[in-house]
């Protein structure tokens, strides 16, 4: 098991991949709004190695940067750090970017964002922290 796996407390089962395959990931990576490919079996840890912005020896961006997901429904979670988190900064930092994630990926401004999850048992959906409402509610 490597070390990201470790802090993830996942194992990369068969219903994990088809959870990862179920949604969009996106980032927030030196200022830019990062999609990543439709359709991908992976976590957000894969996708920044793969993308070399991170290394299983140094996996503290998973700390930094703001990410998140699009489900199949067309709701946001973003979320920081491996406890999936949020604060201040980086709902700063995700809503700036809102209206770009909205329109590169073509979502219904009825669809709502959630910020934070509570890490539960993998595989299954987990609770979002905090609601901020419907997309539209929050477009500039």
């Amino acid at each position: 098991m490597s070390d990201i796996k470790k802090e993830y407390y996942l194992e990369e089962t068969d219903k994990i991949k088809e959870f990862h395959q179920s949604r969009r990931m996106f980032c927030i990576y030196d200022d830019q709004l990062r999609i990543a490919d439709d359709n991908v079996p992976y976590s957000h840890a894969t996708w920044f190695q793969n993308e070399n912005w991170m290394t299983k020896e140094k996996d503290g961006l998973m700390n930094e940067i703001v990410r998140g997901i699009v489900d199949s429904k067309g709701d946001i979670y973003f979320y920081v750090g491996y406890n999936f988190e949020i604060n201040d900064i980086i709902e700063l930092i995700f809503f700036n970017h809102l209206a770009e994630l909205v329109k590169r990926l073509n979502l219904d401004t009825n669809a709502k964002i959630f910020g934070g999850l509570i890490k539960s048992e993998p595989g299954k959906i987990w609770t979002p922290i905090k609601s901020y409402g419907k997309i539209a509610d929050k477009i500039k």
